[in-house]
């Protein structure tokens, strides 16, 4: 993973900076951002506060010195498959208890973005962790897929606060 270095260190600090910014907007707006049921957007929060944490993490484990293929492909494996359950979770309800904001398709298909990249990072850590072929391409995109995902996310969340707040 050293060749990564840079790549990881990047992306890293985007998903730490843009983390911060989220708690940030969401602690001014809290009332909006975070009230639970259909009006709130509380799921929508937590998607994107994940989606950044799940960069972050893969991130940092890449950038753990002196790790090797198989155990890095392990931790992250074993990080991100868990955490998918969550992404399963939240793709549930979204489909079951839509909220105000947005039809049940548009909730489903405001999941997809995130279910890909937790898909690519699951087979991209099976890969690593089973001595596959070399996924660290498809790694790299994984995560670049759900900070982009994550970021989208965030901008819809600003716009139901500002939202709210002109309501």
């Amino acid at each position: 993973m050293q060749a990564w270095i840079a790549f990881y260190s990047v992306i890293g600090t985007a998903a730490a900076t843009m983390t911060g910014l989220l708690f940030v907007a969401l602690s001014m707006n809290a009332a909006a951002a975070l009230s639970p049921g259909p009006e709130g957007s509380r799921r929508l929060a937590g998607q994107t506060f994940e989606n950044y944490l799940a960069v972050l993490m893969v991130s940092l484990l890449a950038l753990y010195p002196d790790m090797n293929r198989e155990t890095f492909g392990w931790v992250t494996l074993s990080v991100t498959g868990s955490w998918a359950s969550w992404v399963l979770i939240r793709l549930y309800q979204a489909a079951s208890e839509p909220s105000i904001h947005e039809s049940r398709l548009t909730a489903i298909r405001h999941h997809l973005s995130t279910l890909i990249g937790f898909g690519m990072l699951i087979y991209s850590a099976a890969a690593l962790a089973l001595h596959g072929p070399d996924p660290r391409n498809m790694l790299a995109s994984a995560t670049v897929v759900l900070l982009f995902s994550a970021t989208e996310k965030a901008w819809g969340l600003l716009n139901r606060i500002a939202g709210a707040g002109r309501g």
